[in-house]
């Protein structure tokens, strides 16, 4: 009796039978937790509540400015302001000197106290009602050191001597000089300058001019001048 094949066939599957059984689904091992990065989220929520808070304090600054005038082209000295002279731009203007957009017809008519450059906003100091430069005076520039002007300094609207200085002598050249403009400045040694536009009579710009080159021009307050404002009838 011939058994060889059917013997071979029950041998292979005996074979197949003892293989060892694969691993449930159950016995798999279980992935590893995913890695939790708690200052990374807080940094996040940190970001977005900040830049909320920028957000919101850009808007109500934005809020806060307010139109003021601004000089739309060079403004001489002295010159009559007029409306073609005049532009506006939003700044955050509260506590300051600037002059607001709506009192824009009040500056029309007003004079110049000092040169004003194209851009530069306005403020009550660089206005006067009275024209400084009229018929027959000159403006006079003047580098004063220290001891040459009072120690309260001097400010635009004030009137003054003008007095010729040496050898401990002083002579009174101008009388009543005004001044237009100051600055406040340092020299390179440090010494304290300031540097005024005096309106004189026209006959006597040329001394004055040359005592200030020479350095023998000194400042005597008369009277405190007080700028003129727009909001001044």
């Amino acid at each position: 009796m011939n058994t060889g094949p059917a013997t071979d066939a029950g041998v292979d599957r005996r074979a197949r039978g003892a293989r060892p059984a694969a691993p449930a689904r159950g016995d798999r091992l279980p992935p590893p937790p995913r890695e939790r990065r708690p200052l990374l989220a807080a940094f996040a929520v940190l970001l977005i509540v900040g830049g909320a808070a920028v957000a919101g304090l850009l808007a109500l600054r934005a809020d806060a400015r307010v139109p003021v005038l601004v000089a739309a082209r060079d403004i001489g000295a002295g010159e009559e302001i007029t409306a073609d002279a005049l532009g506006t731009t939003p700044v955050a203007s509260e506590g300051t000197l600037l002059v607001p957009a709506s009192q824009q017809e009040l500056v029309v008519g007003q004079y110049a106290r000092r040169p004003v450059s194209a851009g530069q906003l306005l403020d009550t100091t660089m206005l006067t009602r009275l024209s400084t430069l009229t018929d027959g005076k000159v403006a006079v520039g003047a580098a004063l050191a220290a001891g040459r002007v009072p120690a309260s300094g001097l400010q635009p609207g004030d009137i003054v001597q003008l007095v010729r200085v040496g050898d401990g002598q002083g002579e009174v050249v101008v009388p009543d000089a005004l001044v237009s403009s100051t600055v406040q400045a340092g020299d390179s040694a440090g010494t304290s300058v300031t540097t005024a536009t005096l309106i004189v009579d026209e006959d006597a710009g040329a001394s004055v001019a040359g005592l200030a080159a020479e350095s023998r021009l000194a400042v005597v307050l008369v009277e405190r001048g007080t700028p003129v404002t727009a909001e001044e009838g």
